[in-house]
């Protein structure tokens, strides 16, 4: 027998020690992680879970830092120091944040796709009628930066506007942070124009712009819809409006990082420069990003119309022109003017935005889907879908599966 098949026959008769270790930040967000552990447990490995977890003093600490004993690790960030300890005793590492230290070895990852999570906002922020966008980043932090880059590419081909407002939060001393935030933002934000739909680079980011912009008097979602990332349920619904926010896909992670993990601990050698990228789950639309009032009053008539009409059948350009009280040519026009799309494009693309939402957030089979969204049948959905995306209907509910 080989190597690599004594490997695999010790990868999968071992039990592994496995240490968890999740920063107080992300634990909202990230605690579906270890339903995707599980279930990996469940059909492929015996493995024991470590994790430092808060009891109130129940439970004595079992810390998992540089001298953590086991055999696989799942970490969000780590210190030069660590990595080094680690690796120089054998212990199989996988880092789930996006974040390494400069200058040190770097550890396979397994992360978000950041670049499909600007895509996400950029389209669903779109949808409202708008041309500008602000993005509030944090310039110390790689995920930051490579929404930022993401988004701004999506919005240049789009012939929009963005606005970037920098913060570099981590690097202020947390005794003043809030104060230091506070400051940043106030002047950018006060400066944007309206309407403007703000992107910000976490839910903790969406929370300072939504407080901030009530501060400010200006009005959320109605000047400036605001968007988070992560759906981090305490966050989004401790903002007044709830925030929207693309959703951190934990479980999947989860299952793709632990995957990982015991492949390289049953011997498969994986380079540090490894990365995984797993698609976010379907935007989670709350008030913050409900509605929209446009320049142009006959475009936010018709705007409001689509949606609220495109839930179960097929909108026809003649019905949403009688509906605000224009003709053909002139509403044609004003789309073109503030969307750069025809109104037939724009409702075909909200169509298939509310199709997939349905395919990624319900488990109604394809024929149910179809009669609630105005199709003939599941057939002239998928062909639908496909000219729409080049996806198949499943394809699309697999990638919203978080």
């Amino acid at each position: 027998m080989g190597m690599s098949e004594e490997a695999t026959v010790r990868g999968r008769s071992r039990r592994f020690r496995i240490g968890v270790r999740i920063p107080e930040f992300a634990i909202g967000s990230a605690f579906r992680l270890f339903e995707g552990v599980l279930d990996y447990h469940r059909t492929a490995v015996e493995m024991e879970l470590s994790i430092d977890q808060p009891s109130g003093g129940d439970l004595p600490p079992s810390p998992v830092d540089e001298n953590w004993e086991g055999d696989g690790l799942l970490v969000y960030r780590y210190t030069p120091e660590e990595c080094v300890s680690w690796r120089s005793r054998g212990i199989a590492v996988v880092n789930l944040s996006s974040e390494y230290p400069e200058g040190s070895c770097e550890i396979p990852r397994v992360t978000m796709d950041n670049g499909l999570v600007a895509r996400l906002a950029f389209e669903h922020l779109s949808s409202l009628g708008l041309r500008e966008f602000a993005y509030v980043h944090e310039s110390t932090r790689l995920y930051s930066a490579e929404r930022l880059e993401s988004f701004r590419h999506l919005i240049s081909q789009a012939g929009g506007t963005l606005h970037q407002i920098d913060v570099p939060a981590s690097s202020y001393e947390a005794s003043e942070r809030p104060e230091r935030i506070d400051e940043c933002i106030s002047g950018p934000l006060a400066a944007l124009p309206r309407p403007c739909g703000i992107l910000t680079k976490d839910d903790i980011a969406g929370v300072w712009t939504l407080r901030k912009l009530r501060q400010l008097g200006v009005h959320c979602p109605d000047d400036m819809p605001v968007l988070g990332v992560a759906n981090d349920l305490v966050f989004c619904h401790t903002t007044d409006p709830p925030l929207s926010s693309v959703p951190y896909p934990a479980k999947r992670i989860g299952y793709a990082a632990v995957e990982l993990l015991h492949r390289m601990m049953a011997g498969e050698r994986v380079a540090g420069t490894h990365r995984e990228l797993v698609s976010p789950g379907a935007i989670v639309a709350r008030e913050s990003t409900r509605r929209m009032v446009l320049r142009d009053p006959v475009m936010t008539r018709a705007m409001e119309f689509i949606r609220a009409e495109l839930g179960g059948r097929s909108l026809r350009v003649d019905e949403l022109c009688r509906a605000v009280g224009v003709s053909r040519e002139s509403l044609r026009q004003r789309f073109q003017k503030a969307l750069g799309r025809s109104p037939k494009q724009e409702i075909e693309r909200l169509r298939c935005q509310h199709v997939s939402e349905m395919l990624r957030r319900s488990g109604d089979n394809l024929e149910v889907i179809a009669e609630l969204s105005g199709f003939s049948g599941s057939d002239d959905l998928c062909r639908f879908m496909k000219r729409m995306t080049g996806k198949t209907p499943g394809a699309i509910r697999r990638e919203g599966s978080v």
